[in-house]
């Protein structure tokens, strides 16, 4: 049985229509919730009050205060307020991310801004962009997190945040604000980025060969080949993500089969955007057999699962079929307990290269290459690496 969150309400009183004080695990005072009609949405505040009685004294001047101070928060001109500046915004989105083959790309940020009774512009719409604060900002997280049984993750307030200072960046542009307040700074957490051991990757390829050799084995009527094999090969000795937008967005007319030194050029519209990366050699000789079963391919042909023009069919068969591989290797989790995934190819790939280099790779071009920043090479692959021979040695020598 799951436990109970801190922030689940324990005591809730309601006061009248549109307020009530309640009480949570995580503190010890009581917290007005008040409901602004004209903005159609539930405001939290700390009464700072232990006390029920006391608390429904604050929690009235709460709503009274609240009141006023959303009359002078207003814009009194549409052309001031938070959401002319958003429209603008989207629109000049739309108009630059237009040609972009990643179709994410704009649609993300659209519904953090029109998400219904809670998006950006659900709060913060009337709102005159001057008389916008970052004590306002912090007061819409909270907001945020009191309409869930758990708090929102620091990743998704981070870009709840970006939201609003992108549309302020409009405003501040426009010479309608002279500065745009600090956001809330958000705690991060990294997720971990289950990989595989140089062993581990050997015994799962190993394992994926035989049973494609054995070709009985079927998941969900899809029969797992060596053609599966070869694309988690691919992925591996390309970096590329495993995702409708990289790997399974690959067509034969994006790829240059280059020489001196032996690679592929890739021409990529991934999640960072458009790229153009380079494998390392033993990619080429992965191509080439799929071109060799697919003579007559056009240059618009997908490389990889070409039978499903439906992509985001091709990836979820892809991950059913590697994860049964996974369970005949006795790979699923790793170490630690983290499920393994076909990212986790992509990092096994990342930390592989960093290690096999013996320190001799540039990261910064490695993370170019790989549509990633240094940043993420250090905090995600090599603060977790061990440390090679070579390395070992050099923190030894005199």
């Amino acid at each position: 049985m799951s436990e109970k969150s801190v922030n689940t309400k324990k005591q809730i009183k309601h006061l009248r229509k549109g307020l009530s004080i309640y009480k949570t695990e995580r503190s010890p005072y009581w917290h007005a919730r008040v409901y602004i009609s004209s903005q159609k949405k539930y405001v939290v505040r700390s009464t700072k009050e232990t006390s029920r009685l006391d608390a429904a004294e604050v929690a009235e001047e709460i709503l009274a205060d609240l009141k006023s101070k959303q009359k002078n928060n207003h814009a009194t001109a549409k052309d001031q307020s938070f959401e002319h500046f958003a429209q603008i915004y989207m629109n000049m989105a739309r108009v630059q991310k237009r040609g972009v083959k990643n179709k994410y790309a704009f649609s993300d940020e659209a519904k953090i801004l029109l998400r219904e009774t809670d998006g950006v512009i659900s709060y913060f719409g009337k709102y005159d962009v001057g008389k916008i604060t970052s004590g306002m900002v912090r007061d819409y997280l909270f907001f945020l997190d009191s309409r869930r049984d758990k708090p929102l993750a620091f990743s998704t307030k981070a870009k709840q945040c970006i939201m609003i200072r992108k549309v302020l960046m409009v405003a501040l542009e426009d010479g309608v604000i002279d500065i745009i307040p600090p956001m809330p700074k958000q705690r991060t957490k990294d997720a971990p980025r289950p990989t595989f051991t140089d062993k581990e990757y050997k015994h799962l390829m190993t394992t994926a060969r035989r049973i494609a050799s054995e070709g009985k084995t079927k998941v969900r009527g899809v029969l797992i080949s060596h053609d599966h094999v070869h694309m988690w090969q691919f992925i591996v000795h390309s970096f590329v993500r495993p995702t409708e937008t990289e790997l399974f967005a690959l067509r034969h007319c994006d790829i240059v089969v280059g020489g001196n030194p032996t690679h592929l050029e890739l021409t990529l519209f991934g999640k960072t955007g458009h790229r153009i990366s380079a494998t390392m050699p033993f990619a080429q000789g992965l191509y080439q057999s799929v071109r060799s079963k697919s003579p007559n391919a056009e240059p618009t042909d997908y490389v990889f699962m070409s039978e499903y023009q439906n992509r985001t069919t091709a990836v979820n068969t892809a991950r059913r079929l590697f994860n049964h591989v996974l369970e005949e290797s006795n790979l699923r989790k790793d170490m630690s307990g983290n499920p393994r995934t076909p990212y986790s190819l992509r990092h096994y790939a990342l930390q592989a290269r960093l290690r096999g280099s013996k320190g001799k790779v540039n990261i910064y071009w490695l993370a170019k290459n790989a549509g990633t920043s240094v940043d993420q090479l250090e905090r995600f692959y090599l603060k977790n690496m061990a440390l090679s021979p070579e390395q070992i040695r050099n923190l030894q020598s005199t």
